[in-house]
């Protein structure tokens, strides 16, 4: 285990809501609403780009089932699934994915204020096409 990681050393059991094979399920410690949700991976993943492709697909299939217990149990708009990457991430934790109960009324959006950079999306759209392959072999 990464002795620096709360998500490997600090996650008590009775934290955990429900787990799969790779996924642990838990509320999140400081949430921007009421019922959000993580879904940890219990490898110690740095990255999207690092977990295997077998594991991508039981996570979105249990992104799939919590969105569905959540919008059919609650009275909710639906839920924002977001998870960050790279040096994004918050120090000491590794790959999960936020699931956030949504309102009409809630001002999710409003409360981005984000500095703009300048991303060449000419280059954006370049690698896209010519390093994209969406076969997924």
């Amino acid at each position: 285990t990464h002795m620096k990681c709360i998500f490997c050393s600090c996650i008590e059991t009775s934290q955990i809501l429900a787990e799969t094979d790779h996924f642990i399920l838990v509320y999140d410690i400081n949430p921007i609403q009421k019922g959000h949700l993580l879904i940890i991976s219990k490898q110690h993943y740095e990255n999207i780009r690092e977990v295997p492709k077998q594991v991508l697909v039981e996570l979105i299939l249990l992104e799939q089932q919590v969105t569905e217990i959540i919008e059919t149990n609650f009275d909710v708009l639906g839920v924002t699934v977001m998870q960050n990457n790279g040096r994004v991430m918050d120090e000491g934790t590794h790959f999960h994915v936020h699931i956030i109960p949504r309102y009409t009324d809630d001002c999710f959006w409003a409360n981005q204020k984000v500095k703009q950079h300048e991303l060449l999306q000419e280059q954006l759209s370049h690698c896209l096409k010519e390093q994209l392959h969406p076969g997924f072999q």
